[in-house]
């Protein structure tokens, strides 16, 4: 009864006060995703065959792990699922989603991204967001990876644990850095806890993967404390 009444009454505001795409500000009626119009979410980039290991998309190497690109790449991860390439109305979403407080941008990110860990098939105990320095959360007021992992954690039932992993030390932000520097920039900012990753498989949440280099230090604390797999689950793929 009280879902019934909750749904009569987002009903009634949405007629009220109709929703607003988050892409282009314009009417949101018609969008399959929440959030978004249909054009916009029409126009998102998908990732269709993507390699298991890396992320990118992999093309006719999607079946034949891992793809080119990365075969000869170190990685600390054991692979990575994104939906979506880091272009256009997906750029957008993050933007306004990590930089500018707009915390409903989470929703059709999170949702695309529960979609895509259930087709990739990943093994999965627990949902742990990628931390920020307590400076940064303090001046966006949220973490957008912890908003990420609410979303998917909704969408799919799995546990999110956002004390799993913290930051030992704040570092410079990675965009603007040389890919070297990306490299050295994250190594030993992170700890993880014993108590909440030993012998499970975790699903690192992030928004965008770019060099890697973050979600190879975050791998490498949770390995530490004794996680089984650390798998990278991120809403696009730069």
């Amino acid at each position: 009864m009280k879902r019934a009444l909750h749904e009569l009454g987002r009903g009634l505001l949405d007629v009220l006060w109709p929703p607003r795409c988050l892409v282009c500000e314009g009417d949101a009626w018609d969008g399959a995703l929440p959030g978004l119009c249909g054009r916009c979410g029409d126009r998102l980039v998908r990732i269709v065959h993507p390699c298991p290991r890396c992320g990118r998309e992999a093309g006719a190497f999607a079946a034949v792990a891992p793809c080119p690109r990365c075969r000869d790449e170190p990685t600390d991860l054991d692979g990575v699922v994104a939906p979506l390439r880091y272009l256009d109305g997906a750029r957008a979403l993050v933007l306004a989603l990590k930089f500018h407080g707009r915390t409903p941008a989470a929703r059709p990110l999170g949702l695309l991204l529960a979609d895509a860990v259930a087709s990739a098939g990943v093994p999965g105990d627990v949902l742990v967001p990628v931390p920020l320095s307590a400076r940064r959360r303090r001046a966006r007021g949220h973490n957008q990876a912890d908003e990420l992992a609410r979303e998917v954690a909704r969408a799919t039932g799995l546990a999110r644990d956002e004390h799993a992993l913290a930051r030992a030390r704040d570092t410079r932000p990675q965009s603007g850095l040389s890919r070297a520097q990306r490299a050295r920039n994250p190594r030993g900012a992170f700890r993880a806890r014993r108590d909440h990753v030993e012998g499970r498989c975790v699903l690192l949440v992030d928004d965008v993967i770019t060099s890697g280099a973050t979600a190879s230090a975050c791998a490498r604390a949770l390995r530490r404390a004794g996680a089984a797999r650390v798998v990278l689950v991120a809403a696009c793929r730069a």
